[in-house]
């Protein structure tokens, strides 16, 4: 459940992607923030890993902290 006035299920009626989503998750009193950090084509993605060619077998936070630890 989510205290905030957003519907995810809205999403799909956007015309341009949102760079910035909050979600609660369970009964969890914390917000998270995600933010959009890529844009991949379809043909670049695995569509049922949802990883690329170099992020094969790597856990999601390695993935993070391949991309983003570099900085």
């Amino acid at each position: 459940m989510t205290t905030s006035d957003f519907d995810p299920a809205l999403i799909e009626h956007k015309n341009k992607p949102k760079f910035l989503l909050h979600f609660q998750w369970g009964l969890s009193p914390t917000v998270y923030r995600y933010a959009l950090v890529e844009t991949i084509k379809p043909n670049e993605i695995n569509p049922r890993t949802k990883q690329k060619a170099d992020e094969k077998d790597l856990t999601q936070k390695e993935i993070w902290e391949k991309k983003y630890n570099g900085r």
